[in-house]
């Protein structure tokens, strides 16, 4: 391969993995307290095994919630919005 042609090709594969990477990360508007975990939101199927206890709703609009498993089994979370103060 030439060295323009390959120049130019990985030149459009670095471009796509930037773009990529940067639409996947959403400003973190808030922390969870202690003991919970930040996940991403997303809809919720009732048919997958397990329960959510709280609200599955992004308060904050930055795309994130806190669960916390709150069963042995791990069937059981609770979900609240990350508000808590940032580090």
């Amino acid at each position: 391969m030439s060295k323009p042609i390959f120049a130019a090709v990985l030149v459009l594969i670095l471009s796509l993995t930037s773009v990529a990477s940067a639409g996947a990360s959403t400003p973190v508007k808030g922390a969870c307290p202690d003991g919970f975990e930040l996940h991403a939101v997303h809809d919720h199927d009732e048919h997958h095994g397990h329960k959510h206890v709280g609200t599955d709703t992004d308060h904050n609009g930055d795309g994130w919630i806190c669960a916390k498993h709150v069963s042995n089994e791990g069937d059981i979370h609770v979900h609240i919005d990350n508000n808590a103060a940032l580090p």
